[in-house]
């Protein structure tokens, strides 16, 4: 019994966390997470807001429309085996595509999928969302059938995710813009009033800061 509660008091914390740092990535507002994780959007190339949408009618995990107003749709019925992680990270994915200025429409190259997924890969952990032990199990949850490509971000391939993370510690941060960005310091100076604001001020304070400071750099296109 204390099993169970303690699993179910993970996920509600993986939940509560993700809700959190993906806060970070949106121009504003923000939502209680309750049964579902929950998703906040982030910001394109042109530093526009991306917004998030819940749609129960989308016919796939998650998919990107771009316009005047471009928007991430995502649908949690889709494909019911895929662990959160991989849901979180196939946003991340699309996040990505608008974040770096991908071609949203029409055939997609696998060259930039790979990009985009390196990308998204790097931001959750850099953010503390992903662990890199988990990597592997994530790459392979990240397993799909032809049929269930019809319903993922394609196009298909093979998730190469530890390449990535090799990539980026060669590299270093795979996306860190240069600090004399405006709108990298804008961004870190936003984490710093939080940090100021935070009280009663204790190292979950500092943590929350760190992952703010590290989605700075992927707010703003590398």
């Amino acid at each position: 019994m204390k099993r169970r509660r303690d699993a179910k008091g993970e996920t509600m914390r993986r939940r509560l966390l993700l809700g959190a740092v993906l806060a970070q990535l949106c121009a504003g507002g923000g939502v209680h997470a309750q049964e579902q994780t929950l998703y906040f959007g982030c910001t394109d190339a042109e530093g526009r807001s991306v917004a998030a949408v819940s749609d129960p009618s989308l016919e796939r995990v998650v998919a990107s429309r771009a316009g005047r107003t471009p928007e991430i749709r995502y649908n949690e019925a889709i494909l019911p085996r895929l662990t959160p992680e991989s849901r979180l990270f196939l946003f991340a994915h699309e996040c990505a595509r608008h974040n770096l200025g991908l071609p949203l429409a029409g055939a997609r190259s696998e060259a930039d999928a790979r990009r985009a997924d390196c990308h998204g890969l790097e931001s959750l952990r850099r953010s503390g969302l992903l662990d890199a032990a988990r990597i592997d199990a994530l790459e392979r949850d990240l397993q799909f059938s032809a049929d269930e490509w019809e319903r993922i971000p394609g196009p298909s391939r093979t998730f190469a995710l530890r390449a990535c993370a090799a990539q980026a510690a060669a590299r270093g941060i795979l996306t860190r813009t240069t600090p004399a960005q405006p709108e990298w310091n804008a961004c870190v100076r936003g984490c710093g009033e939080r940090l100021r604001a935070c009280a009663p001020r204790a190292a979950a304070c500092d943590d929350a800061y760190e992952r703010c400071a590290a989605l700075c750099d992927f707010r703003s296109p590398p």
